[in-house]
């Protein structure tokens, strides 16, 4: 027979190809990010589940997981359209509520309709009512912030590509341990969880490590700080612990990504199989002001008085999750993380987990030190250590930069790209963190090069200069006015949207695409028209989008693809000489 050859697939079909490929992935993901963690999957899709909660007859749940008695129901879609989209999204929305408001009706509903669920929860201990529902919407694409506003008033938290990458890249490194962050996220609170939910108290209590005080005296820390050290086993410290790390699901603007080798954390799990040794160094950590230092002998609290000798102690710490923030010795604490049998050191490990002890050094905070304080502190540490141990990424010090010094150059240019990210020709154009989309702009560059030198505060052609607020520019000169700073960046991503939205505009949304071979959205010329926007500062010319788009009609023709990598001082000064200039004043 004669064989018929393989028609070439066109560009289009082969982006089809990939973005079904990707979707597909999308929903293995999602599964492997609860499996992985320690959740049990029931196969829930296509069941019809028939029931008396009013208004919702007959529903479908994409997928449900359970973890002792937290039980998770998951929607998910990967529809493009924004109408059926938001639609999708709606209708989830109302049947999350129904089943929360009528949990026991839900539940038998499931046990009726699935028998998976029903031989999980006949298999466990616990009654119906010790069960805590949970409901989770992961999107492929973008959500609509008031829409995701009404899904947190709802109690349902939505999850998109990036945060999904996320946590798919935590379960892929640290497994089992993975599900105390994922419990975090889902707001389950220790009390909730498992077995503790039998002793039907409201709040978390509190565990005792006895311990070491360094006092001020001898640590040179500043007043109302205290230094511990202590002994904790490493499964109570991977409960209890965090990296100080970029999460989406947290403030961005206060936290950024751990740094966490997953080869070197294999490396060290093969350490520990094989010698089943401790690990000798201390893990630096911060611990929450509501940690107690108490008297060895009677465990009542040390009177502040006898708290300026080293002596021994006991140190209470409250029994929940994220408390103990790790600043240094993060790879040795998640080596001893949970995994899964086909791990062939887990069988040793496990073991190790709960018999070992490692050696912790804590800084206790001041009462009266605030949030964001206690997280600039924290920062700071992280990079006073981590930058002498590992060359740490620009792009991880413009984030550090933001929280330690919100009023630097640096940290100021961040936050005007967080924003630019929000709204405008940059929406949803720029890599926010690690995880997301790959076909996103490149920041760091832009953070540094473009928008750094656009706010100068003593040059001429700066926003900061252009600004005509002189008592709040006064304000921030001293670092004394967040609302001042909040609003002098709202002002440059105004005036900086008024520019890139009028390029935009006349590209049409079709043209403006990273991957366009016009090459209009790189970093190369984002930090361009950034340049340029210098020159106009300087030249006085006046400044809105309707001036942008005339200057700029004719913008389509100009080849961007000629420049490459770290022109764009040139580039702008040859978009501001072509389209803001007569021929006589070209700048050179």
């Amino acid at each position: 027979m004669k064989m018929v050859k393989n028609e070439k697939l066109t560009l289009q079909e082969i982006e089809e190809r990939k973005k079904r490929l990707e979707k597909k992935k999308f929903r293995t993901n999602i599964k492997d990010i609860f499996s992985k963690a320690g959740f049990t999957y029931i196969k829930s899709e296509n069941i019809q589940l028939s029931h008396d909660i009013p208004g919702l007859p007959i529903s479908e749940i994409d997928a449900i997981f359970i973890c002792k008695n937290i039980i998770v129901i998951v929607e998910d879609t990967c529809s493009e359209n924004s109408k059926s989209k938001k639609n999708h999204l709606l209708k989830a929305l109302f049947q999350f509520e129904m089943y929360l408001n009528y949990k026991s009706t839900l539940i038998n509903s499931l046990k009726e309709h699935i028998n998976e669920f029903a031989n999980y929860l006949e298999e466990n201990l616990y009654e119906d009512n010790h069960y805590v529902i949970k409901t989770v919407y992961f999107s492929f694409d973008n959500v609509e912030e008031h829409i995701k506003k009404r899904a947190h008033e709802k109690n349902v938290k939505v999850i998109e590509k990036p945060l999904t990458n996320y946590f798919f890249s935590l379960v892929k490194n640290i497994m089992g341990s993975a599900k105390y962050e994922l419990l975090k996220f889902l707001d389950v609170s220790y009390s909730q969880f498992g077995g503790k939910i039998f002793s039907g108290e409201n709040e978390e209590g509190n565990v005792e490590y006895n311990g070491f005080l360094l006092p001020v005296e001898n640590s040179s820390y500043p007043d109302g700080y205290k230094i511990v050290s202590f002994y904790i086993d490493p499964d109570s410290l991977l409960k209890k612990s965090f990296v100080l790390r970029k999460n989406s699901w947290i403030d961005p603007n206060l936290s950024y990504q751990r740094i966490l080798d997953v080869n070197k954390i294999k490396r060290m799990r093969k350490h520990l199989s094989s010698n089943k040794r401790v690990y000798l160094s201390n893990i630096i950590v911060t611990l929450p002001s509501e940690t107690k230092i108490l008297d060895m002998k009677s465990s009542n609290q040390l009177d502040e008085s006898s708290q300026h000798t080293v002596k021994p102690i006991k140190i209470k710490i409250p029994d929940r999750y994220n408390v103990i923030g790790i600043i240094d010795g993060q790879h040795r604490v998640y080596s001893y993380h949970e995994s899964n049998k086909e791990d062939n050191d887990e069988k040793t490990i496990s073991q190790l987990r709960r018999k070992q002890s490692l050696l912790v050094t804590g800084i206790i905070y001041p009462d009266h030190l605030s949030e964001d304080n206690r997280l600039r502190y924290e920062a700071q540490l992280f990079l006073e250590i981590n930058s002498k141990q590992t060359k740490v990424k620009s792009v991880l010090t413009q984030e550090i930069e933001l929280i330690v010094f919100p009023y630097s150059s640096i940290a100021i240019a961040k936050a005007i790209l967080i924003e630019l990210s929000k709204s405008g020709a940059l929406k949803d154009k720029l890599e926010e963190h690690t995880f997301d989309d790959s076909k996103k702009l490149k920041v760091s560059s832009i953070v540094s090069y473009g928008i750094k030198p656009l706010i100068n505060k003593e040059s001429p052609e700066s926003l900061f200069t252009a600004w005509s607020d002189t008592d709040k520019k006064e304000l921030i000169k001293q670092k004394n006015s967040q609302e001042a700073l909040y609003e002098f960046i709202n002002f440059c991503v105004k005036e900086i949207n008024f520019l890139l939205n009028a390029v935009k505009t006349i590209y049409g949304e079709m043209n403006w695409q990273i991957d366009n071979e016009n090459r209009i959205l790189t970093p190369t010329s984002v930090n361009g028209f950034l340049v340029c926007l210098r020159l106009i500062l300087r030249s006085g010319i006046d400044r809105n989008i309707e001036i942008y788009k005339e200057k700029l009609k004719n913008i389509e023709e100009f080849d961007f693809t000629k420049y490459k990598s770290s022109q764009w001082n040139q580039l702008g000064r040859d978009i501001y000489n072509r389209y803001f200039t007569s021929s006589d004043t070209n700048l050179d």
